[in-house]
């Protein structure tokens, strides 16, 4: 169906050509007149089309051109679909401002940096944490926070970390640091005041830290001298011997839970403050693999996959903590008589170690919360394997010193497994 501009149009072309044909007709001027109305035509296009560009440059007050025909649709679809695009740019002006407007509220300072940087707009709270002024818009944020370790945080594009420093702006307070890439390579700057988290977080450390402390010594006492009595004989000695017995496994699990504190009080503290050293991991595995078929008496089959000859940068005791506390767990939680693969190997993403056990499996709720001290899937059966609920909560704190993720799969009734994911940054270098 043709539109009615183009309609219009074919309706001049017919009528002119019968007045064409009848003057032609009555003075016989037949070539003469055809050669006139091509250039009449062609004169009323030409017009129109310079008409419609300077109405499209904006060189016209005029709603539309003083057009007619197919020049007329024209500019009627153009302007239809220009006021369609300015509604939409109303709108996203609307949202855009109604973005900005939201982040002044926010309390944490947020800032806007483009692909090199440069600061684009930032909120209310930025004048405060920041000290951020007006005419900072333009300026590279280099220039403004003087940090050595946010710059090269900046720097590093390693955007997935959050950054904690404990002095901004001559400030001697703790904050967190976090740039979050968005749209055509700009970047997002969140900076949030986290003293008063920081400080209660650090209270309930050490307070952990001096209990365990505390309750170590004592706890020393009474297991020898309840190893004294289980050992010497007596009058009474076989009607107490599983009361005995009984009290002892009680003390050393709480000993277990003891160490297990004092190990994560200490991860969480950052005390592992030695350099970075080659780490010998398949030589690790060899002797894990001894002490995990000691542990599990020979009621579990155990399968190794190790990479003889890739090592990584870290520290040697808590990545043999990590590894030994997922395979005594995939211990624990299988049955007797399943399989335990034991994996360590590297591929385009980075490091790997994988245990994979064929045991009970873990529900899907329970997996966000694994990592939690003293969380338990099932309470019950943790206090009959003698688990201290802590050990996944150090694999964490010890992942996260070295820069790896923990990635758990599982299903209940055929398994687990745990993958521990070395950035591709931490293999060591050949000798």
């Amino acid at each position: 169906m043709l539109s009615s501009g183009v309609s219009r149009e074919l309706t001049w072309i017919v009528a002119t050509l019968w007045g064409l044909l009848f003057f032609c007709w009555l003075t016989g001027w037949w070539i003469e007149g055809f050669i006139a109305y091509l250039l009449i035509y062609m004169g009323r296009q030409l017009w129109s089309m310079r008409k419609f560009e300077k109405w499209i440059e904006g060189g016209t007050t005029s709603a539309f051109p003083p057009a007619s025909g197919f020049w007329s649709e024209l500019t009627y679809l153009v302007s239809r679909k220009q006021r369609a695009l300015e509604k939409h740019a109303d709108l996203q002006l609307y949202k855009s401002e109604q973005f900005k407007s939201a982040s002044m509220l926010i309390p944490d300072a947020i800032v806007s940096l483009d692909h090199e940087n440069h600061i684009e707009w930032f909120n209310a709270s930025s004048r405060k944490i920041l000290e951020l002024r007006s005419q900072d818009v333009g300026r590279k944020i280099e220039g403004l926070i003087r940090q050595p370790e946010f710059i090269h945080y900046l720097k590093e594009s390693q955007y997935q970390n959050v950054l904690r420093i404990h002095s901004l702006q001559g400030v001697q307070r703790t904050f967190s640091v976090k740039i979050i890439p968005y749209f055509d390579s700009h970047k997002l700057l969140i900076v949030k005041d986290i003293t008063d988290l920081y400080n209660l977080a650090q209270i309930r450390r050490d307070f952990i830290a001096n209990a365990s402390h505390e309750l170590r010594t004592p706890l020393t006492v009474l297991k020898g001298y309840l190893e004294a009595m289980i050992d010497t004989p007596g009058p009474h000695h076989d009607m107490w011997l599983p009361a005995l017995q009984n009290m002892e496994n009680q003390s050393d699990r709480m000993q277990a839970i003891i160490e297990d504190l004092l190990t994560l009080s200490k991860m969480e503290s950052q005390t592992i403050t030695s350099k970075a050293n080659k780490v010998d991991v398949p030589r690790m595995l060899a002797n894990l693999k001894t002490e995990a078929q000691q542990f599990s008496q020979g009621k579990h089959q155990f399968v190794f996959e190790v990479d003889e000859s890739l090592t990584i940068q870290g520290y040697a005791e808590p990545l043999k903590s990590v590894f030994m506390n997922l395979v005594t767990n995939a211990v624990r939680y299988t049955p007797d008589g399943g399989i335990i693969k034991v994996r360590w190997y590297d591929d385009a993403e980075g490091v790997h170690f994988e245990v994979e056990d064929n045991g009970i499996g873990i529900s899907k709720e329970h997996i966000p919360r694994l990592t939690e001290r003293f969380y338990r899937v099932d309470t019950a059966r943790s206090r009959v394997t003698g688990g201290t609920g802590l050990g996944l909560a150090i694999v964490k704190h010890v992942l996260e010193r070295h820069g790896a993720t923990l990635h758990v799969d599982s299903l209940i009734g055929k398994g687990s497994t745990f993958r521990c994911d070395f950035p591709t940054a931490m293999p060591a270098q050949s000798d």
